[in-house]
């Protein structure tokens, strides 16, 4: 259920997510009563960085600059992470992680095929808000960041994914919808990091398609895609060009409230709140009052409640100093050296996620924010069930 409404709907979303939480619980608290084992808790090392993570912010609680309240949700928000081992708990076997996944992939390719319509101008029963409400005109249930983060999500999964299509003309058709998707994700939505998310998917791709000595030229691809992007799509050139434009304008002492300035602001601010902290940092929850502390008389009306610098490493870093970043790192390193046992085609499409999930963290607080946190931890713990169910069995040993 979580897999399937996380592409279109948030409040749907968070009932399928407490329905994981107390089934997950349930389970768990049985096995314990009765000392049953559980393999894929002990076979991976992302859990007990979860459980670290967590703990980390918990033990900050004591000393945050935050308000209790404010603290205390931020603390909740974060608990999305237990997602990855209560879906190791819930999903049993290879099939059901590949249900999962199936039922994933159909709304979210639906939801591409939508986005397709709204962009012909047709007005679809199906789509509650009209073009006036809508972020932009390809953007369907949620925000155009999430959705063209998780249409590039869809693209990787499909490519990587493509020989577990059934029938003879499985893999074609995965080649196809990640075509479809990709197309999607650069024409027809604004979304800059859904972008950054679907070029590192095709760095990757092509890294692996490539014979190892060639494989260096893969990262000549992404760099001829985005010339022919802005040489076809004049949206797309605008959005690219103007980052450039508002960062060289904010580093000249711009402060106008653009996309790129805004972000600069943040990641400053954060920046310094580390270095005066770089130790312990300010306490979950803090960087709010960090930053309207350290902005003083120059805050805005339009910042002064904003919950985070749109920047996953700067938030940790903020909350708990170096030593949160270096957990977040942790966190993406130990995801893919679960994965590195993997079938080909399962380690790929998991390298791939916890890449895209790297890159869209530079740009945006990913597991903070509410929807987009959710979907990868339920992607990344389906990943994670499906490549443990198809791992090759280890070599026997040879009777001495």
């Amino acid at each position: 259920m979580m897999a399937a409404v996380v592409p279109i709907s948030l409040a749907a979303t968070s009932v399928s997510k407490l329905l994981v939480f107390l089934f997950g619980l349930v389970v768990l608290a049985v096995g314990l009563a009765r000392h049953r084992r559980m393999p894929p808790l002990q076979q991976l090392r992302t859990p007990a960085v979860i459980l670290l993570m967590l703990a980390a912010l918990a033990a900050s609680l004591t000393y945050t600059t935050a308000p209790g309240p404010q603290a205390m949700t931020d603390l909740g928000k974060y608990g999305k992470l237990l997602v990855i081992p209560l879906v190791l708990v819930l999903v049993r076997t290879r099939r059901e992680a590949m249900i999962a996944l199936a039922l994933y992939g159909t709304t979210q390719f639906l939801v591409v095929l939508t986005s397709y319509l709204l962009s012909m101008g047709l007005i679809l029963p199906w789509v509650v808000k009209d073009a006036a409400h809508r972020l932009s005109i390809g953007t369907v249930y949620s925000s155009y960041l999430d959705q063209s983060i998780m249409t590039a999500g869809l693209a990787a999964l499909c490519w990587n994914l493509r020989h577990e299509f059934p029938g003879r003309l499985g893999r074609g058709l995965a080649i196809a919808v990640a075509a479809v998707c990709a197309v999607n994700v650069l024409f027809l939505l604004p979304g800059r990091s859904g972008q950054a998310a679907l070029l590192a998917a095709m760095v990757l791709a092509l890294f692996w398609a490539l014979p190892r000595r060639a494989q260096p030229v893969a990262l000549l691809g992404p760099l001829l895609l985005i010339a022919a992007a802005m040489a076809v799509s004049p949206s797309f050139r605008d959005r690219l060009t103007s980052v450039v434009s508002e960062s060289r304008a904010y580093s000249q002492g711009d402060r106008s409230l653009t996309s790129s300035g805004i972000r600069l602001n943040f990641w400053q601010r954060s920046v310094e709140a580390i270095a005066e902290k770089p130790l312990a940092g300010t306490g979950v929850g803090s960087w709010n009052a960090e930053y309207r502390r350290l902005e003083g008389n120059q805050l805005s009306l339009h910042s002064a409640t904003v919950r985070n610098p749109h920047q996953e490493y700067l938030m940790w870093g903020v909350q708990l100093g170096v030593g949160g970043i270096v957990l977040l790192i942790a966190f993406l390193l130990m995801l893919a050296r679960d994965a590195s046992t993997f079938k080909p085609d399962v380690r790929r499409a998991t390298y791939s996620f916890v890449a895209i999930l790297a890159v869209v963290c530079l740009f945006n607080s990913t597991l903070f924010d509410a929807l987009i946190g959710d979907y990868f931890c339920v992607l990344i713990g389906l990943l994670l069930v499906l490549g443990l169910q198809a791992a090759p069995a280890p070599p026997k040993e040879t009777p001495a």
